[in-house]
């Protein structure tokens, strides 16, 4: 076992996070995280690998990927460009584009509305031409005659009833407002590693909204067997769980840097800084 190996493994020991969690929240084989442990580099696909599932290993652990390099560069193979697999990059950037493509790129959006423009303006005139020829020609009366508009006719009625129903709308959406479930009570009772256990007074509503903001391993479950969700959640999406009849709920993340927890729409403060334990279990316990 290499020295890297060993302050890669002391790191996922502390945080109580088994070879196959790491797998879960990596992706990377179980016998690759094996390999990286015991410096048996040989088991893997090539260099570029393996300065990549270090990198992801020591994230999932909450070390400087950086400064083990530099530390450990002794017993790190380099890495050269022939190593990079051509298929790794999925998406073509704008810098591979010919220069006459990203030109007309540019310029696209611009000839688009400059299109919408002028149709829409040739669309009015046509209108209003079409407009004029069929309008009779107006004669000028000497006299105006004034006409007395009825006092409970439907339109003036209906102009008195739409002050009444724009303050019952309001209302409504006062009520509507004031009737949101508000936050339980919450206490941390126990901290151990990086695990919490949080006693939630809640008065009967209990849910939890999970969104990230990068890729994040999340599982939650309850203590009867039953898993409401366990996978990685993607940047930019959202998950909500209606727990409320529920008594206990397991919560693990494995980045918390970029998910972000609300409790019944109030964002919820993590136990532990996400920066010192960027993965964290969490064992709500509901008081009803």
């Amino acid at each position: 076992m290499t020295e890297l190996g060993k302050r890669l493994r002391e790191a996922r020991e502390e945080k109580n996070m088994s070879l196959d969690e790491l797998q879960e929240m990596t992706k990377i084989q179980k016998r690759y995280l094996i390999g990286i442990e015991e410096g048996n580099y040989a088991i893997m696909p090539g260099n570029f690998y393996v300065r990549a599932f270090i990198r992801q290993y020591a994230e999932a652990v909450g070390l400087d990927p950086d400064e083990l390099f530099e530390q450990y560069k002794q017993d790190i193979p380099q890495s050269y460009q022939d190593d990079i697999p051509q298929t790794l990059s999925r998406v073509k950037t704008r810098q591979q584009l010919s220069a006459e493509g990203a030109k007309w790129l540019d310029w696209l959006p611009k000839v688009i509305v400059a299109v919408v423009v002028i149709g829409a303006a040739v669309l009015v005139w046509v209108l209003l031409q079409h407009g004029a020829a069929n309008k009779p020609p107006t004669k000028t009366s000497p006299k105006t005659a004034e006409v007395e508009k009825p006092k409970h006719s439907p339109l003036e009625q209906a102009k008195q009833k739409q002050p009444a129903k724009e303050a019952d709308e309001k209302a409504t959406n006062e009520n509507g407002q004031q009737n949101e479930q508000p936050a339980p009570a919450m206490n941390v009772t126990e901290k151990r590693g990086n695990m919490a256990t949080i006693e939630v007074a809640s008065s009967g509503a209990f849910s939890i909204e999970l969104s990230s903001k990068g890729t994040s391993w999340v599982e939650v479950y309850n203590t009867k067997g039953h898993t409401f969700y366990r996978g990685n959640l993607a940047s930019g999406q959202t998950k909500t769980f209606d727990l409320s009849a529920e008594s206990e709920v397991w919560v693990k993340i494995g980045r918390t840097l970029d998910v972000d927890m609300k409790v019944n729409g109030q964002p919820f403060a993590y136990p532990f800084a996400p920066k010192e334990e960027v993965y964290q279990k969490l064992h709500f316990v509901l008081k009803k």
